[in-house]
């Protein structure tokens, strides 16, 4: 069977089978797209099945594809909710920066955190907004400012 064949015979099959896993026609379109791409990659085994053993493949791999997906969408809504629990929380358990600073521990903060901690607490922006200035991943602005506080607290403890 040739690769323009498996195609006719089954793409609305599948398009029907992952539009009843996502009830979306983009991620349904997306997850029967990522299976022809396997499928092609694994053209040379694919050959070798029968009809009804290609069908059990292309179906088990779409579902998995879909399954993977769904994996990865929690695992990073976890992340997000976990990373904004941390945020809430520090900012409900330490004393706001501007009270933690005088001029020589702002002094002694390394330029970057310095950088982070205005525009975070002195501008107003959120970790989006940073991330969008500064050219790196919002969860990466999250944890430097967590870090930033964190040495910010350990200099006051010991300014002190």
């Amino acid at each position: 069977m040739k690769l323009d064949q498996l195609y006719e015979e089954f793409e609305q099959k599948l398009y029907r089978y992952a539009i009843s896993l996502t009830h979306n026609s983009h991620q349904a379109d997306d997850l029967v797209q990522e299976t022809f791409l396997r499928a092609i990659r694994n053209y040379d085994s694919l050959e070798k099945l029968n009809y009804y053993q290609r069908q059990a493949w292309l179906y088990k791999v779409l579902r998995n594809v879909f399954l993977d997906d769904q994996r990865l969408y929690q695992l990073e809504h976890d992340l997000v909710e976990q990373a904004n629990t941390q945020v809430r929380q520090i900012q409900l358990d330490s004393e706001p920066v501007w009270n933690l600073l005088s001029d020589d521990l702002w002094n002694q903060i390394p330029q970057q955190d310095r950088e982070l901690l205005q525009k975070r607490y002195v501008l107003g922006l959120n970790s989006q907004e940073i991330a969008h200035e500064m050219g790196i991943p919002p969860a990466t602005v999250r944890s430097r400012l967590h870090l930033a506080l964190k040495k910010l607290r350990a200099k006051k403890s010991r300014f002190l």
